[in-house]
């Protein structure tokens, strides 16, 4: 009974920690070829002024506790798995629809309004982030 209840609980943290990453090429031409684990990977927030080409972009996913380290973890990772040189542009979100839809309410009108936070543990929040991958 014991094993069963914590290979549950295992499947459950897994699955709660759970992330998506993906790669939507821009560039047809160019062709993935993964880079070494040394190879440096340049990660800028902003435009990098080298000559370079956009190959496509890197968005990250994870649940409503991530941090902006560990969604630049991911995204430099993809980047290592497709040969990029680097990423710029980076731009944090949280899913703003389903977090205002289900955590935020304002009631009353005109000067009574009011603005109440609620929470909702069944709605899963993400955050995700997204980047422009490049080559030199």
């Amino acid at each position: 009974m014991i094993r069963i209840l914590s290979v549950l609980l295992l499947i459950g943290i897994v699955a709660g920690c759970s992330s998506g990453v993906r790669f939507i090429p821009l560039d047809e031409t160019y062709v993935k070829q993964a880079k070494p684990r040394d190879a440096e990977i340049i990660f800028q927030r902003n435009a990098i002024e080298r000559p370079h080409r956009v190959i496509g972009i890197i968005e990250a996913e994870l649940g409503r506790k991530a941090r902006k380290p560990e969604l630049n973890t991911l995204i430099i990772k993809k980047a290592r798995e497709i040969g990029a040189d680097g990423v710029m542009l980076v731009e944090y979100d949280v899913d703003r629809e389903v977090y205002i839809q289900t955590h935020h309410a304002v009631i009353g009108r005109g000067p009574y309004k009011r603005h109440v936070v609620g929470h909702s543990r069944r709605v899963e929040v993400k955050r995700t982030a997204s980047a422009v991958a490049i080559i030199f």
